[in-house]
């Protein structure tokens, strides 16, 4: 990153997203950030979260002068808090989706499209951990149709599978040839991935289809009581955002909630976990599971006749 190029823009005539964190705190941050190098870690970049995301609606004209610089680190094998500062593009990609036209700056959008190659690289780093951040950066289902056959990290592809779900739901009328390349992909994963995969792919299915989820309720019970599956989901269940992968537990919880459009198939999916929790003495899943049933007892107090007996 040119520090030449960072003195030379013109701060004192910019905005920052919030008048509390004054706009002279950006180029400090950035600069600090190049100096540290690779010992550069995530508090150095909470300055610009700060100063360029508030979370009010608004993408400054500071973001705009900022961005060339974010890209340049975040693509800077060599630098540190890389994974920090892709989640900071994704921050801005979500604030410009988000905010009224007259709140973002004029000129991001043309600084945007200038840097689009360069962000979307980012999705093919050598760094795992960099691909992973950045798949929400991946602007559409065809691009991350792309990631998705090239990606050969089980713990990058999980979340590329996920959220093809999400977005191939907000495409349906859009692009429906992309959709049904999507459809294909999830029904290639259930019949020949590896389980955990599996279980992503029923979890993305129900985007698209609610009562997908309720035909692949077998497999889900079968997968997540299995004690030999279980360290897996620690190994490769990712999701964009979160530093640590998710427990088997934790996918149970969110599984759970596939159901809750249909009473009888949640009970169904509780009482089957916690019976094979008991014939296999697995007390990790049978706490999930008693979870769950009180989860869905208050929700739905009808179901008690089910689940009293979890409980007991």
């Amino acid at each position: 990153m040119s520090l030449d190029a960072l003195d030379a823009v013109p701060w004192d005539r910019l905005e920052s997203a919030l008048p509390r964190h004054p706009v002279e705190e950006v180029p400090r941050a950035l600069r600090r950030l190049a100096l540290a190098g690779g010992a550069a870690t995530e508090e150095y970049c909470y300055p610009l979260y700060s100063c360029l995301i508030a979370g009010n609606g608004r993408v400054p004209s500071a973001a705009t002068a900022a961005l060339p610089f974010v890209v340049a680190l975040a693509a800077d094998p060599e630098a540190g808090a890389r994974v920090d500062l892709v989640g900071l593009l994704v921050a801005f990609a979500h604030a410009t989706r988000t905010a009224r036209p007259d709140l973002v700056d004029a000129g991001w959008p043309a600084a945007w499209r200038r840097h689009r190659g360069a962000v979307l690289a980012l999705l093919a780093d050598p760094d795992p951990d960099v691909r992973r951040e950045a798949i929400p950066l991946a602007d559409g289902v065809v691009p991350l149709l792309e990631r998705w056959r090239a990606e050969t990290d089980p713990a990058v592809r999980l979340p590329v599978l996920l959220r093809l779900g999400r977005v191939a739901a907000e495409a349906v009328q859009a692009d429906a040839r992309s959709v049904e390349e999507v459809r294909a992909v999830l029904d290639g994963v259930l019949r020949d991935g590896e389980p955990v995969m599996k279980v992503a792919a029923v979890i993305a299915w129900e985007r698209l289809d609610p009562q997908e989820p309720v035909r692949w309720i077998d497999l889900l019970v079968e997968t997540l009581s299995d004690l030999a599956v279980r360290p897996r989901f620690g190994e490769i269940w990712y999701v964009v955002g979160v530093e640590e992968p998710w427990s088997r537990e934790a996918v149970v919880t969110w599984a759970a909630e596939l159901f809750d459009h249909d009473a009888r198939t949640a009970a169904s999916y509780v009482v089957r976990l916690a019976d094979a929790a008991a014939r296999t003495g697995d007390t990790e899943l049978s706490g999930a599971v008693l979870d769950e049933a009180w989860r869905l007892l208050v929700l739905r107090p009808s179901a008690a006749p089910a689940l009293l007996p979890v409980a007991g």
